[in-house]
């Protein structure tokens, strides 16, 4: 779908509030806007902190980490400093 918007004397555009629900934008968010070397002009919203949890539990269980296998990680290394160091060690990357 095509939209138009009228750029300000400061250099700024209005998105139409559709477009803005459809991209789950927020007043205040920041978002990324890139032009492709044919000058099309593309605008992208960064993934909600929600999206990067669902995405970090799906990919730990792929790997095999479940909720209690976290857990006694975390119970058995306790500092916090060095922990992907210490989970790499112990468990390597591949495990």
């Amino acid at each position: 779908m095509k939209y138009y918007s009228t750029v300000t004397s400061k250099g700024q555009i209005t998105l139409p509030a559709s477009m803005r629900e459809k991209m789950r934008l927020k007043a205040g968010q920041r978002v990324s806007i890139t032009q492709s070397s044919t000058g099309q002009v593309n605008i992208d919203a960064p993934p909600s902190i929600d999206d990067i949890r669902k995405q970090l539990q799906t990919n730990l269980k792929k790997q095999g980490f479940t909720p209690n296998k976290l857990r006694k990680i975390a119970e058995e290394y306790k500092s916090g400093d060095g922990f992907a160091d210490y989970v790499e060690e112990k468990y390597g990357a591949n495990s």
